[in-house]
């Protein structure tokens, strides 16, 4: 267990309202570059002509057997992304190409589709961002579930990069303690939440895991832990893959289950994929309710959109949402309508006519600069004359997030 401390990072001071961190993108090979060029907005592998496809054998399979047809996409400006994950690196593993350039989406601007302000900046290894970004619970998504409880000390297991943190920390709570056991997830963490302690930990391990609860009982300090959240590893769960009930993984979140039992927060929040519902005929997500049930917590569980709390984003998410003394929590109402797909790719329309338009992938990230493919630098300046939307003013810091989602109202 290791205790990360600001210091082990770059600290280096900037003046926020011209800086933009992170903007750099993937390279791409000949051949990727070929097939890309062939994608129109919106389009996909299908679109890729027949000659070019015989050049891949990957592509050649999808084309024989079909498959998603997120893969090798395009995104579309006038619609939230599709969810942004860990392989935006690659443009076969989903929606990464930019709407506009023949490149993949870069890091600033798979953050901004995960609703990451610009001032959080992602540290390490860049296949490690890739991960910080693409694991991340969008912090506006976190957000709407942290107005659920009144505001409070938070502790946050399985932080990763601090989505879920920032959200909460958005709606007014305080976060006084986070682990992750992944050391470029913690200096990034540490980075970007300089008054939280952060403690790398992993979990598997039963004296780690008694060292932490030490840790948080010093970090308390007498006081009551209002909330506790997490995020357990989610890859047994998803359904990005084949899901596998034996994957050591799935174990933590009963790890997070005896440390509730052990810190008696006023509320939990778990937070999975949707796959989580699955799993076993559902017998896992069974289990963790009955768990929180027989340890007097009110359980609800949600599955939410998150274009409709201002994400630009079509991702969803399962939050187990455990409250003592009180009734199970309602799910947080949207702000923006949600999407709702037809039959097909193109086939899609507003859920809700009486909300506000989801924000689109064009209000997200067409204020950034002009890069090419494998290019882009960590560190540039930003000049505020580039920003055109009020998603833009959000993610730069210049306009509250009340004050966005009034303003959209208003432009109906």
């Amino acid at each position: 267990m290791t205790s990360i401390s600001l210091t082990a990072v770059d600290t280096e001071i900037q003046e926020a309202s011209k800086v933009l961190y992170n903007h750099i993108c993937s390279p791409l090979s000949e051949l990727d570059m070929e097939m890309i060029r062939s994608v129109p907005e919106g389009g996909n592998w299908q679109d890729i002509p027949p000659e070019i496809i015989q050049k891949s054998a990957r592509l050649t399979q999808i084309h024989r057997s079909g498959g998603r047809t997120t893969y090798y996409g395009r995104l579309r400006k006038n619609l939230p992304s599709y969810t942004i994950n860990t392989y935006f690196n690659r443009p076969g593993n989903g929606t990464f190409v930019h709407p506009e350039q023949n490149r993949l989406i870069s890091m600033r601007e798979a953050a901004r589709l995960q609703s990451f302000t610009d001032q959080y900046r992602f540290l390490g290894s860049y296949s490690s961002r890739y991960k910080q970004i693409g694991n991340a619970v969008p912090p506006l998504l976190a957000r709407a579930v942290a107005t659920l409880f009144d505001p409070g000390l938070v502790i946050d297991l399985f932080s990763g990069a601090g989505g879920l943190s920032e959200g909460f920390v958005q709606a007014g709570h305080d976060v006084i303690l986070a682990s992750d056991c992944n050391s470029n997830m913690c200096k990034t963490y540490a980075y970007n939440h300089p008054a939280t302690e952060v403690i790398q930990v992993d979990l598997h391990l039963r004296e780690q895991s008694e060292n932490l609860l030490e840790e948080i009982e010093r970090t308390l300090a007498g006081r009551h832990l209002n909330t506790l959240v997490g995020g357990p590893p989610c890859q047994g769960f998803s359904t990005a893959g084949n899901r596998n009930a034996l994957d050591s993984r799935n174990s933590l979140v009963f790890r997070m289950l005896e440390i509730v039992h052990t810190l008696q927060p006023h509320n939990v929040v778990i937070e999975n994929v949707p796959g989580l519902k699955w799993m076993q005929q559902g017998q896992v997500l069974e289990s963790v309710v009955r768990a929180l049930e027989e340890l007097e917590y009110s359980v609800s569980v949600h599955n939410l959109k998150a274009e409709e709390f201002g994400v630009p984003q079509r991702r969803r998410r399962v939050f187990v949402v455990g409250q003592r003394d009180g009734d199970c929590k309602a799910a947080p109402a949207g702000v923006l309508a949600p999407i709702v797909r037809g039959r097909t790719r193109d086939d899609v329309k507003l859920g809700a006519k009486d909300l506000p338009s989801p924000v689109s992938v064009s209000e997200a990230i067409s204020d950034l600069p002009l890069i090419v493919s494998g290019g882009g630098e960590d560190l540039i300046e930003y000049d505020v004359n580039w920003t055109t939307t009020d998603y833009q003013r959000l993610m730069r810091e210049s306009l509250s997030f009340d004050d966005f989602i009034t303003k959209r109202a208003e432009q109906g």
